[in-house]
């Protein structure tokens, strides 16, 4: 056997090894296909979503500082004239999903907001605005506060972030120089710098922009100290938490520091960037998009099964230290790389189970000779032994039988008659075996007492057992006295016959020879139990008793006759009389129980 084992581990492997390598380097070159495709895609989406937040922050970046005031002053025909802001209508708008309300920080870090003006002025044109209009306002301008004491946000003034001022000339003559350097030497997909711009005002917008904390019931007349200003307006920094995102920048107005800028809600405005993304490109459906800082995750979008990260990069400036992040995960569907897995893993699988069919097909037929041998082995043995005894009496009949005595005589022939007896049982049992592996055994199966049939086996059957030194007790419920079942009697007969011998073989050596055979009455069906005083049965021999030709004991070391059939043979009759059989060890010996069929058959 192990030379078999050999045999079939070295086929195995020898077949199993190139196609292992082979799926290996196509499924490899598969999945670098599809990781380039991916992280291709990956790359567009996130290149879109930057070139959106650039044309959102593009528009506010352009915005006059004068907007974030109720009041400003636009250039006309024949001059200018004051109108209201365009930040000044409620409900808010802006190409900004999300937005909560643009504000501006007085130098003295008062919070004022376009849509809900302040001082003398701001009082008469709040008179136009609905009171209920009027608490909404204030509601967004409290919660616009609230926002921006929660992040820090806060007017320091000109000294908290002093720094050397150009001039005019020397930012302009910047700005040109970078210019040219980009045009020069710009590379595809480049960020271009973030500067600050200058705004000149008139008189007539200065004081306008003033108007809301200055005691004026009108714009008409200009006050003596309103004068052109310059106002130079930093670029937009950005902070945020898990909620919102505050937009803001500085602006200097001559001495003076305003800070202006907007809340947005984070998830509102994160969700409509990747809205289109997620919606109408088929790739999205194995992406999934993260937002998330060093420490923080802030949204995503996508099942959470995915593992492999195929991009993370910064957005743009002034969101940069948030961070654009993409997974790959597994696709519903069956992709190439699935297919090729699952044709390989196939293979492999026809491949082992063939060979292991085969191997156990082998090893069974290797196993039966072995069996088949050892049961040659074992009925040449079985035969040899009644034939002896029946030789060696039979001789000594012949030479002395005028010198014996007439017990001596009665003796060898009852030795003879016993023998003759187990010598037609052994080849009954070959001869039955013969005939159920060959489906040629009839059943006759008709009604019949148990107790009739448990009576003739006992009447037959006792002598035999009393011949080998052994006691037979029988006991029988009373209820079943009178119960007739369908059964096959010559099949019962064998069964108890079968039985009894395997009792006395096994229980030879037993201290108490005794064998009971029981018929009993259970809840819906009749039982016989032969039960003896042996070893029993070991309990990880149990299932393969009834093996054909199997014996517990090695065939070179037994102890006990027998060839190995009896139990198999048991099996098979019941099988074709409709009736179950079951072992259990009963501490000491083994009892054996042949369940009749149910008793409303």
């Amino acid at each position: 056997m192990r030379k078999i084992h050999v045999i079939f581990a070295a086929i195995f492997f020898v077949i199993t090894l190139p196609l292992v390598v082979l799926l290996y380097q196509a499924y490899s070159q598969l999945e670098i296909g599809t990781n380039s495709l991916y992280q291709g895609h990956a790359m567009f989406v996130a290149n879109t979503l930057n070139q959106q937040i650039a044309k959102d922050l593009a528009i506010e970046d352009k915005r006059s500082y004068s907007e974030y005031g109720f009041i400003r002053t636009v250039q006309v025909i024949g001059g200018e004239e004051n109108t209201l802001s365009e930040l000044v209508d409620y409900p808010i708008t802006s190409q900004y999903e999300g937005l909560v309300g643009h504000f501006q920080l007085a130098p003295d870090n008062s919070l004022r907001t376009p849509f809900l003006p302040e001082g003398r002025f701001g009082e008469i044109l709040l008179e136009q605005i609905s009171p209920a209009e009027r608490t909404k306002r204030e509601e967004v301008r409290f919660r616009i506060n609230n926002i921006l004491n929660e992040l820090g946000v806060r007017n320091e003034g000109i000294g908290a972030i002093a720094q050397p001022r150009d001039s005019v000339e020397t930012v302009i003559d910047r700005l040109y120089k970078h210019d040219l350097k980009l045009t020069g030497k710009k590379k595809k997909g480049s960020r271009s710098e973030r500067t600050n711009r200058f705004e000149q005002t008139s008189e007539k917008e200065a004081f306008a922009f003033n108007a809301e904390s200055a005691n004026f019931d009108t714009l008409d007349v200009l006050p003596e100290y309103a004068r052109t200003q310059e106002v130079e307006i930093e670029p937009f920094q950005a902070v945020f938490n898990k909620n919102y995102i505050v937009f803001h920048r500085n602006v200097r107005r001559g001495s003076e520091l305003f800070v202006q800028g907007f809340v947005v809600d984070l998830r509102t405005y994160l969700s409509s960037l990747v809205k289109n993304e997620t919606q109408f490109y088929p790739l999205e459906k194995d992406l999934v998009l993260a937002f998330s800082t060093e420490n923080i995750d802030l949204l995503r979008f996508g099942t959470s099964n995915a593992t492999t990260q195929i991009l993370s990069v910064p957005l743009l400036p002034p969101l940069n230290n948030i961070s654009l992040s993409m997974y790959m995960k597994k696709s519903e569907n069956f992709n190439s790389s699935g297919i090729l897995l699952f044709l390989g893993f196939v293979v492999l699988f026809v491949l082992a189970a063939g060979l292991i069919a085969v191997y156990r097909l082998t090893q069974s037929e290797v196993s039966l000779a072995k069996k088949r041998q050892d049961f040659i082995s074992a009925v040449s043995h079985e035969l040899k032994t009644p034939l002896t005894a029946i030789k060696v009496s039979a001789e000594l009949l012949q030479q002395y039988d005028s010198k014996m005595s007439e017990d001596k005589r009665l003796q060898k022939y009852s030795q003879i008659a016993r023998e003759s007896d187990r010598l037609t049982r052994l080849i009954q049992n070959v001869l039955n075996l013969s005939k159920l592996d060959g489906n040629r055994w009839v059943a006759n199966i008709k009604k019949d007492r148990p107790k009739a049939v448990l009576d003739d086996f006992v009447t037959m059957y006792t002598k035999n057992i009393e011949d080998h030194g052994f006691e037979l007790t029988v006991s029988c419920d009373t209820e079943v006295d009178s119960v007739q079942l369908m059964m096959d009697r010559d099949a019962v007969m064998q069964i108890l016959t079968n039985l009894v011998d395997n009792s006395l073989k096994f229980s030879v050596k037993a201290d108490y020879k005794m064998i009971v055979i029981e018929l009993r009455m259970a809840v819906d069906h009749v039982y016989l139990a032969v039960r003896d005083y042996g070893p029993g049965i070991p309990q990880s021999e149990m299932k393969k008793v009834f093996q054909e030709f199997y014996r517990v004991e090695n065939e070179m070391t037994r102890t006990t006759q027998g060839t190995g059939i009896g139990l198999s043979m048991v099996k098979k009759l019941c099988a074709l009389s409709n009736m179950r059989i079951e072992i259990e060890n009963a501490n000491p010996g083994l009892r054996t129980k042949i369940h009749f069929p149910p008793l409303s058959i």
